[in-house]
């Protein structure tokens, strides 16, 4: 998304870098700890004030994720206090939206059906 990042807090100890995703319930931002320079994701919620059952699924979102070891799931690292909500920090392993790739490869003449069909066939096969 390359996107310009607005001004926001200091998150505790990360450098925001970019905004990957601003939806009506989540932002997602890329990010450096300063404590060791990893790079991470951070999910945040949108609103001000969340409700208790916006929290409650972010905090299972965070449960569920953190027991997973599968090939494909982002691992998260930790779910700590924001404002009046949660953030989510996950693993940055580098990768963009399908949207931008795809806008990538159109723009370069580059697309092909063998990949749209490679795409196709590996999100019908995810079971969620």
């Amino acid at each position: 998304m390359n996107t310009a990042v607005e001004p926001i807090d200091k998150f505790l100890n990360y450098r925001i870098s970019e905004q990957l995703y601003a939806g009506s319930r989540t932002l997602v931002y890329r990010a450096i700890r300063e404590a060791d320079q990893l790079a991470v994701v951070i999910k945040l919620l949108h609103q001000d004030y969340p409700t208790f059952n916006e929290l409650l699924l972010f905090r299972n979102q965070y449960t569920i994720a953190k027991n997973l070891d599968l090939p494909g799931i982002v691992r998260p690292y930790s779910l700590e206090p924001y404002r009046n909500s949660y953030a989510l920090v996950m693993e940055d392993f580098g990768g963009i939206s399908l949207r931008d790739w795809l806008n990538q490869k159109i723009a370069s003449n580059q697309y092909t059906l063998t990949e749209f069909l490679d795409i196709a066939i590996a999100l019908s096969n995810r079971r969620c």
